[in-house]
Formats: C-alpha cells, sequence, structure tokens
C-alpha cells in the first residue's frame, strides 16, 4: 500500500523495540560485525532500533516505495552503520553470498511472486545464514461471517495485486521451494476481536480500510465506501469474534556439502 498514510498507521501500531527483542535478537546476539538486511523495510522504524543495539553491523533496509525510503533514512540520520535503498524484491541491487541475516515482515502477502522473491533472498543470502519471513495469515476471519460481497472484494483483490490474506501456512514450502532449509516455525494469534472493538483500534481499521480501497481500479468509490462501512460494522457488533495469526519461519542457507538438521 504505497499511501504516505501507510507509514504513520503501521509506526501507531508496533513497538519496533519490541518486535527487535521478541523475534529477531535471538538470532543475531552471538554475530560479529554482521551483514543484515530487511526486505521491505518501510519506514525503517526496525532498521534504527538494530542500528543502534549493534554498532558494529552492517544494517541495510530495501522497500519498492521512494517516499518509504525517504523517511526510513530521516530515521537512519546520523547512524553510520544503516542505510535505506529503494529496490525491487525480485531483483536485488546486491551480489551473491552477501548478508549473514535476512528478514522480512509483513511483506510477503502482498507478492504476486512469493517464490521469486525468496529465491532472491535466498541469492543475496551467505551460506550459512539465515532467514526470518513473519506474516500473517486466515486475515479477516470473521464470526458472524463477512457478507458475500466483500468476501468477493478480497478475492478480486487477490486475484488483480497479488494479496493473499493466507500466506502465512504458505511461507513453509515457500522458503524450502527458494532454496532453503527449514529451521523452525512459531504461530501465535495476532489480531483479536471479541465483541466490540476498542476505540483506538478502530481507528487504525478505519485509516487502513480508507488506504486499501482509496483509488482502487477494480471497484467503484461508492462500492468501496460500501464495503469498508460493513467492515466497520462488523467490528463495532458486540458479537463479532475476529482474528488472525501470525507465522515465524526460520530457515538457513546450508554450506556447500554440508546437511542441516532440524
Amino acid at each position: 500500500m504505497d499511501d504516505p498514510r501507510e507509514a504513520g498507521r503501521l509506526e501507531k501500531k508496533v513497538n519496533g523495540s519490541e518486535v527487535v527483542d521478541k523475534y529477531l535478537r535471538k538470532h543475531i546476539d552471538d554475530l560479529q560485525g554482521a551483514k543484515v538486511l530487511e526486505a521491505g523495510c518501510g519506514p525503517g522504524v526496525f532498521l534504527r532500533v538494530l542500528a543502534n543495539l549493534y554498532p558494529g553491523f552492517s544494517i541495510t533496509g530495501v522497500d519498492i516505495s521512494g517516499h518509504r525510503i525517504e523517511q526510513a533514512n530521516l530515521k537512519l540520520s546520523g547512524l553510520k552503520n544503516a542505510v535505506a535503498i529503494q529496490a525491487d524484491i525480485y531483483k536485488l541491487p546486491f551480489p551473491d553470498d552477501h548478508f549473514d541475516f535476512i528478514y522480512s515482515r509483513f511483506l510477503f502477502e502482498y507478492l504476486q511472486y512469493p517464490v521469486a522473491a525468496a529465491k532472491e533472498l535466498y541469492r543475496v543470502c551467505k551460506p550459512g545464514g539465515k532467514l526470518l519471513l513473519q506474516d500473517l495469515d486466515s486475515q479477516f476471519t470473521f464470526y458472524p461471517e463477512l457478507g458475500a460481497q466483500l468476501k468477493n472484494m478480497l478475492q478480486i483483490l487477490k486475484q488483480r495485486t497479488g494479496f493473499d490474506p493466507d500466506i502465512g501456512r504458505k511461507l513453509f514450502s515457500v522458503g524450502k521451494l527458494a532454496g532453503f532449509s527449514f529451521a523452525d516455525i512459531e504461530s501465535e494469534m495476532y489480531h483479536k476481536v471479541m465483541g466490540q472493538i476498542d476505540e483506538f483500534n478502530l481507528g487504525l481499521w478505519n485509516l487502513k480500510l480508507d488506504i486499501a480501497l482509496n483509488g482502487t481500479s477494480f471497484i467503484s468509490a461508492e462500492q468501496a465506501g460500501k464495503l469498508k462501512a460493513e467492515m466497520l460494522r462488523s467490528l463495532l457488533d458486540e458479537n463479532t469474534v475476529m482474528f488472525s495469526n501470525l507465522f515465524t519461519l526460520t530457515y538457513k542457507k546450508c554450506r556447500p556439502g554440508s546437511a542441516f538438521v532440524n
């Protein structure tokens, strides 16, 4: 979602230090002078945290959005060990076997060709290096169920853009098809609404839907408005249950001639 408001929404939603502490540090604390890549870095929230925590590391972020790269580099101002670069995930501007650790959070759900992207990450990962992929599964799971029109819109969105609300479960095979050896998987609940949503998260969902539906070419503005209203009504229903799951998968790029055993 290449909308200037999306970066602000994400920053309100996520605590960069908490994410780094919970998911990334255990993979890199023992490394020395490592080269780290974030694929789909957005406005650079995690890059800044990592650059401050690991001054001896080289931290690089890539994103397709020039606007978000500008925001990221503003955050990294004064930090000599980190940079954000505008780049295509399918054709990264780095040599083979370059990074010790690569991570990507909430990027693959938007990719039309996830295996091709993972193969490019495999190319730039050093032998012995790790890849961490993190994304959602079972997004927009509601009870009572969403109306047929909204379900149809989500299906059209998937067909037109590649957006996949169930990518989490597919990452297991995506990494292996790219050449990585599977190492570990974790699953936890991410979105969780039991009854009427709270005001803060309602505001975030309102903004998310506005950004997602703004200027779409496959539905009219009137249809977009109706679909947004339906979703918000569901979130405000005191009987609603809405959830999604977060999958975190770790892979390793084996050294030539070696076998990786989980």
